[in-house]
């Protein structure tokens, strides 16, 4: 029997690269940047490309040879242990469709480390599944059996507040139009007028940045914006 591919219901790689790369402008001046999940090396691919270091990271082989094929400095290892080994190292990093994999305690050890692997001033981009889009919650976010959780925006930002992380833009968009294909527009524009908000979003982006004020603040023992009860 043909294994399946981490990849199947990944979506093509042409409108995965439309999606990602207007977020590569987040992370000028930030090299390295660590891809958490780096996947088939797409956005390693679009940072290389902006001429922003990158340095990718992903437990399975079949992703780690494929970005390894392409050039591209990968690790395979658990991003835990990694992010342990590796503190105020990274200028920025990229965790996409990545957190939806853990349950609620291990994606907050995980924001918290990536806190710890940042640069004072670096930046964390999260993209995940947007729970609140209909067609998401219903159907696509079940196609991945790896799926453990949806993380709806407002929860993420309260988690990356509560690991001392100050959000700096939180969107919710859908990313490209070939994602719904030609022949399905008039239905989605139809289903995007009954449904408002609820339909024809499906990504939760937010980017938070670490202030080397507030880190200095927490580690001195005083409360900071997140603490004050």
């Amino acid at each position: 029997m043909k294994p399946t591919s981490l990849y199947e219901f990944g979506g093509d790689e042409n409108v995965v690269r439309r999606i990602q790369a207007p977020l590569a402008k987040h992370f000028r001046g930030c090299s390295p940047v660590l891809d958490i999940g780096c996947g088939r090396g797409i956005f390693l691919q679009i940072l290389a490309d902006a001429g922003i270091e990158a340095i990718g990271l992903d437990h399975s082989d079949e992703a780690v040879a494929l970005c390894r094929d392409k050039g591209f400095q990968v690790h395979r290892e658990d991003a835990h242990t990694y992010l342990t080994r590796n503190e105020q190292r990274f200028g920025g990093i990229f965790c996409s469709h990545v957190i939806e994999h853990f349950a609620y305690e291990d994606a907050l050890a995980l924001i918290k480390l990536c806190h710890a692997a940042l640069r004072d001033d670096g930046v964390l981009l999260l993209l995940t599944p947007n729970p609140q889009d209909l067609a998401v919650i219903s159907e696509v976010f079940w196609l991945d059996p790896t799926h453990v959780r949806p993380y709806p925006g407002p929860l993420l930002k309260t988690m990356l507040e509560t690991v001392g992380l100050q959000v700096r833009i939180e969107r919710y968009f859908l990313g490209d139009w070939r994602l719904v294909g030609r022949k399905h527009l008039p239905a989605y524009f139809l289903r995007r007028m009954l449904l408002g908000r609820y339909y024809g979003k499906s990504n939760t982006m937010i980017l938070a940045g670490k202030s080397a004020a507030m880190a200095t603040a927490k580690n001195n023992g005083q409360p900071t914006s997140t603490e004050v009860r």
